[in-house]
């Protein structure tokens, strides 16, 4: 064997602990931070409250739950974490290059609170900002990781595939899960309308056999998302931002009653004085940072949904039929921040406007093509909503007579999409609307 030797060069990324805290301030929202700075509080003795009231009256002890990290395909037990805190835990455990990584971080991104892939292949290439675009099987290859190294069924495209990945990991792979994997492959409209003649027929099984396949099919679990919820103090919504019109234009402003404001105790130099601790000096140079990144924090927030509502005076003044398309990468440009930045400002924050309370990511969407100008989908959608709302419940609209009504207001859009779009408002086709 001949021995030799060879350097390599390669880049990694390296996240610093203060970076890491920024990170983790941005990302999360008011409650969780709230949580995140009581931890500090107990930890650091140069923090301290500016109100108190907002406190916990008592902390939970801590448990380990690595006991917990083993699951199967019909455990459908809530955990105490978010969908976005699994999947990024869970492909953590991997090395990525950095173009994987922001690859990755736009599909997780991208799932659901279902566990759903929400947004096409071409529509994440799109929006992905390397210079050279990355394949479709790429892209298809590191979803496939998702799927395989996460709960059974997410980051499934649609309901086909979510209980299909599910039923390819239940052993032993019989003949009864082998007719359910048919079956939800191909004929899960027929199940929905319990049309069970088609389907013995088309499964070419007996109604013994259908009565356990779609028993097995009941086990699982057509929203695996679910289960990880984070469990919230309260059971509402706190807005993180206001916007109100005052003296004709649009005020944006932060909601502060909610959060816990920290300060540098009156004592501290006193503490430090004199004193030759290296812990306790990191201690006080640990604290000043924390305020420095939530006060960063607090102006990134406003500065990013200025930005979006400056886009966005056609909802404010008319609603949530006029939302104009909107990306990422717009805001981004504008406010001379990256992409994936804007994306943890958007995520776990709420805006209150004239017309309720959104999520600040609401607001990015997609656009279709019209006569005129670009019309957002989240517009088409409430428009579609509204049709369907507003319809006869005794000749309800078919997709293609609201394709049809769209098509007249201006708006080129296929009946393929409008059933898309419907499907994402968990409306049910005209045949099972009927009265």
């Amino acid at each position: 064997m001949k021995l030799g030797l060879n350097f390599r060069l390669s880049q990694s990324i390296k996240l610093t602990p203060l970076l890491q805290q920024s990170i983790k301030f941005l990302n999360a929202s008011q409650s969780e931070l709230n949580d995140l700075i009581e931890d500090y509080l107990s930890d650091n003795v140069f923090l301290a409250a500016k109100d108190e009231s907002l406190l916990s009256q008592k902390k939970l002890p801590y448990t380990n739950s690595s006991n917990e990290d083993y699951y199967d395909v019909f455990n459908s037990e809530i955990k105490n974490q978010t969908l976005k805190e699994y999947l990024i835990e869970n492909i953590s455990i991997f090395n990525f290059s950095p173009e994987d990584q922001l690859i990755l971080s736009y599909l997780i991104d991208s799932i659901d609170e279902n566990g759903y892939l929400i947004s096409s292949i071409d529509e994440i290439i799109s929006s992905i900002s390397l210079e050279k675009k990355p394949h479709v099987n790429e892209i298809e290859k590191l979803l496939k990781l998702i799927q395989n190294s996460t709960h059974p069924g997410i980051g499934a495209r649609d309901l086909s595939e979510c209980l299909t990945i599910q039923l390819e990991l239940i052993e032993p792979q019989d003949n009864i899960c082998n007719l359910a994997k048919i079956l939800t492959k191909n004929y899960l409209n027929l199940l929905g309308n319990k049309n069970y003649e088609e389907l013995m027929k088309n499964l070419k099984c007996n109604d013994v056999d259908l009565e356990k396949v779609i028993a097995l099919i009941k086990k699982l679990n057509p929203k695996p998302g679910l289960i990880y919820q984070k469990i919230s103090k309260t059971s509402f919504i706190n807005a993180d931002v206001f916007i109100h019109k005052e003296k004709g234009d649009w005020v944006t402003s932060l909601n502060e009653e909610n959060s816990i404001q920290l300060k540098i105790v009156n004592n501290a130099q006193n503490i430090i004085k004199g004193e030759h601790d290296q812990e306790l000096k990191e201690k006080f140079q640990e604290a000043k940072w924390l305020i420095k990144n939530l006060s960063e924090r607090s102006i990134s927030i406003l500065r990013v949904t200025k930005a979006i509502m400056k886009n966005q005076i056609d909802f404010l003044e008319k609603g949530e039929s006029y939302i104009k398309p909107l990306s990422l990468k717009n805001i981004a440009y504008e406010l001379e921040l990256h992409e994936s930045t804007i994306s943890r400002i958007s995520s776990n924050k709420f805006i209150s406007t004239p017309h309720g309370i959104y999520e600040i990511k609401f607001f990015f969407n997609n656009s279709i093509s019209g006569d005129n100008k670009d019309i957002s989908s989240k517009s088409i959608t409430h428009k579609i909503k509204t049709l369907i709302e507003n319809e006869d419940v005794n000749k309800p609209y078919s997709d293609a007579q609201i394709c049809n009504t769209l098509n007249k207001l201006g708006i080129n859009i296929s009946r393929r999409t409008i059933a898309k779009y419907r499907l994402k408002l968990k409306i049910l086709p005209s045949n099972q609307r009927k009265v």
